[in-house]
């Protein structure tokens, strides 16, 4: 069946159910570990690295102003982009679109 492999800067191959990488990582790894559920169907799994992207994007520069993701079925790669005013916001974030309070001196 299908399986997810991480090879950490260690170098050891480590088969796992899911894993985390890149920059943006450092900053949703704790929020993975406490929402991943064994046996998620695939809009709950697609729903979840949306989310957990879209955390990295609010804390990490280099993260990007997108979310692209393929899901590899026995059918295919099915990709999706969620542009920029699509990404779910994050907890005290200003919705794309919307003014910015202002603070007056």
């Amino acid at each position: 069946g299908p399986s997810v492999f991480c090879l950490p800067q260690g170098g050891t191959l480590l088969k796992l159910p899911f894993t985390v990488g890149g920059s943006g990582s450092v900053y949703i790894a704790g929020w993975c570990d406490k929402n991943w559920k064994n046996n998620m169907t695939r809009e709950e799994c697609e729903a979840f690295v949306r989310k957990a992207v879209s955390l990295a994007m609010a804390r990490d520069a280099s993260s990007g102003g997108m979310i692209r993701t393929v899901t590899v079925t026995s059918t295919g790669a099915h990709r999706h982009l969620t542009r920029g005013h699509e990404v779910p916001v994050g907890q005290g974030e200003i919705q794309a679109g919307s003014q910015a309070p202002v603070a007056v001196a």
